[in-house]
């Protein structure tokens, strides 16, 4: 697969941050707010119940095919992330 980059605005509503269609894929997130925080987890994911990523942070998430990551605000104002998908 290809390298590509994204930068995402996170919302009160949980996005993806990959397709479905990868057979497996590395995502590097990083938040680049300089304040506020996002949770990551699955299309279920809420404010604060996912995984805590503070502001100017990054995590490395490998998926298994077929399996998408969401992101959703944890706090009152809208964030960008930046996605690097390997």
């Amino acid at each position: 697969m290809a390298v590509s980059a994204q930068r995402i605005t996170v919302s009160t509503t949980a996005v993806a941050l990959n397709t479905a269609d990868h057979g497996g894929i590395r995502l590097v997130v990083k938040n680049t707010d300089a304040t506020n925080g996002v949770d990551l987890g699955d299309s279920t994911v809420t404010a604060g119940a996912g995984y805590p990523l503070a502001a100017t942070t990054s995590q490395v998430v490998d998926v298994d095919a077929g399996g998408v990551l969401y992101a959703i605000r944890s706090a009152a104002a809208d964030v960008v992330v930046a996605v690097l998908r390997s």
